[in-house]
């Protein structure tokens, strides 16, 4: 089967999900084609997948926070911009794709509607649209306008794949072919051997003065890691991103950073309790907050204090408890991903 498989390029959420999809699509016999933008396209080019190079929607940001009109305006220069490419992508649909897959990637849907090839929708941002949620009034604003970006990005899907940290309610209009799955985890993740030191890790991808200087007055070790520096500064120990990340968060205490679904699902798997530092405007970020405050696997704050911070270090045995009990299908996506194949498949011979 020959698959066209487009993701995000923003951030490392997307790659990495595609990083462990890929391999299992081409394990299978399928031929597949790789359609992204930015840090996903590096990433998957240093792993040695071919990668067909387009225009995509970056976030904005300014002081901390999303800015949501310059964030839609480069989205729509970025789509002219692939238009400009009609020739290539002409070029491109040439080969006769049997299957579109879509993680938040725009212009594969279009070209499956297009080009009448069925279209997989695989991401965790269509919770906020196929399932029924429970949102805050201080959050509405933010959900809706979060809700209208993933509708727009993806209007319709044949089937979808929604990655979920627990089972929710699936809206009537798409519970015939919506599965909701826990979500992927690294292989390097599934290896590695976890155990409670010492240290505090802290992940962040904007740079938070404040938050150091609290840090700074409580009396704990933290790795901090977004400053792409290394140095020691009395308590916080600084390192640049590297191959080490991924072993300090294996043996780390527990972990505060930005509310990012691929890093909370990483610490799920290695029974990290966690304190969410959701970033303002970005509402998938604000859910994923709130499922480890009610679940009571962490905690989280718009604004962190000493005091905040304090409580969650001083009950995380409390959160532990609750994290062993956590024991997911991580390779149900899998199943289900079989499942969409097969159906493809089907209907082709028909």
């Amino acid at each position: 089967m020959k698959i066209l498989y487009g993701l995000s390029g923003e951030g490392f959420g997307h790659s990495s999900r595609a990083k462990t999809i890929l391999p299992y699509l081409e394990k299978k016999g399928h031929e597949v084609k790789i359609m992204t933008y930015g840090q996903a396209s590096k990433v998957l080019k240093r792993e040695g997948s071919g990668v067909f190079d387009i225009r995509g929607m970056h976030i904005v940001f300014r002081k901390g926070s999303i800015r949501k009109r310059e964030t839609l305006f480069s989205g729509l220069k970025s789509f002219a911009s692939n238009l400009k490419k009609n020739e290539k992508i002409r070029k491109l649909m040439k080969n006769n794709f049997d299957l579109c897959i879509t993680d938040m990637e725009p212009l594969a849907s279009i070209l499956s509607f297009w080009h009448k090839i069925p279209l997989l929708c695989i991401d965790n941002q269509h919770r906020l649209v196929n399932m029924e949620l429970r949102v805050p009034r201080k959050y509405y604003h933010d959900f809706l306008i979060a809700k209208l970006v993933t509708k727009a990005f993806v209007p319709r899907a044949d089937w979808y794949i929604v990655t979920t940290f627990a089972n929710g309610r699936i809206k009537n209009k798409y519970r015939k072919n919506t599965f909701l799955v826990p979500p992927l985890i690294r292989q390097v993740i599934k290896e590695s051997a976890p155990k409670k030191g010492e240290s505090i890790l802290v992940y962040l991808t904007k740079k938070n003065h404040k938050l150091l200087g609290t840090l700074k007055h409580i009396n704990r070790n933290f790795l901090v890691y977004g400053w792409d520096t290394e140095k020691k500064d009395g308590n916080l120990v600084f390192r640049k991103s590297g191959n080490r990340f991924t072993e300090d968060l294996a043996k780390c205490k527990a972990i505060i950073a930005t509310a990012g679904f691929t890093l909370i699902s990483e610490a799920l798997y290695l029974k990290k309790p966690y304190f969410a530092l959701p970033l303002k405007g970005q509402f998938e970020q604000t859910l994923n907050a709130l499922f480890l405050k009610r679940s009571k696997l962490g905690e989280y704050s718009d604004n962190p204090d000493k005091q905040s911070i304090a409580y969650f270090l001083d009950n995380l045995e409390e959160y532990r408890k609750k994290l062993n009990k956590y024991n997911p299908d991580y390779d149900l996506l899998f199943k289900k991903l079989d499942f969409v194949l097969d159906q493809v498949s089907k209907n082709e011979g028909k």
